[in-house]
């Protein structure tokens, strides 16, 4: 695989997300890393796939062929075991039809409420892609919280062990993942001892 000439030799990071926000955080997480991050927006159709890590790993792939620069790319997808796997890389659509009833309703007789938020980075360059890649587990809840939300999951989801939902554990101003940088730092480790 030939390599763009003009990529940067410095240890910076190219993420490729259109989203302010994440790369936002990226630039923070890694600013302890003494990595640098530099955002690349490339607009790149996904495929359509139930499986999210050949959907990530197709866009890596895409952006990689545009830029010749190595890169990296991160999603994340939800699976609910008692579903066969459900929404799967399709949430962002769920979210927009449900209402937490809906996701509520959809758990009814089922005695395994377990939900799954799965992260995943992957990175490619010139020897090929490198997957990254942590299961957050957590709870559907009997009921939705009174609370408002971004996102009906927001208020029917618990990814803390204390139980809590989504939005109650943002709204006392707690990550709502309480190991949500895991992934983040065994990619920032294996970017480090990769480091000439």
């Amino acid at each position: 695989i030939s390599v763009n000439k003009n990529c940067l030799i410095s240890m910076t990071l190219n993420y490729v997300t259109g989203n302010e926000r994440k790369f936002s955080n990226a630039q923070s997480f890694f600013a302890s890393y003494d990595i640098k991050v530099k955002q690349l927006k490339l607009d790149i159709d996904e495929i359509q796939s139930e499986d999210a890590l050949k959907i990530t790993t197709a866009k890596a792939r895409a952006a990689y062929e545009r830029v010749r620069c190595p890169l990296f790319v991160n999603d994340a997808t939800w699976l609910v075991p008692a579903l066969n796997g459900f929404p799967g890389p399709f949430m962002k659509y769920i979210n927009h039809w449900f209402t937490p009833e809906d996701f509520i309703h959809l758990m009814h007789g089922k005695t395994d409420r377990r939900i799954i938020l799965r992260d995943t980075i992957v990175y490619i360059d010139e020897t090929g892609e490198h997957v990254f890649t942590h299961d957050h587990e957590g709870v559907i809840l009997e009921q939705a919280d009174q609370l408002e939300y971004s996102n009906p999951t927001d208020v029917v989801v618990s990814l803390s062990k204390n139980g809590t939902s989504i939005a109650e554990t943002k709204a006392k101003g707690n990550f709502f993942i309480e190991d949500e940088d895991r992934i983040w730092r065994e990619f920032a480790e294996w970017v480090k001892k990769g480091e000439k």
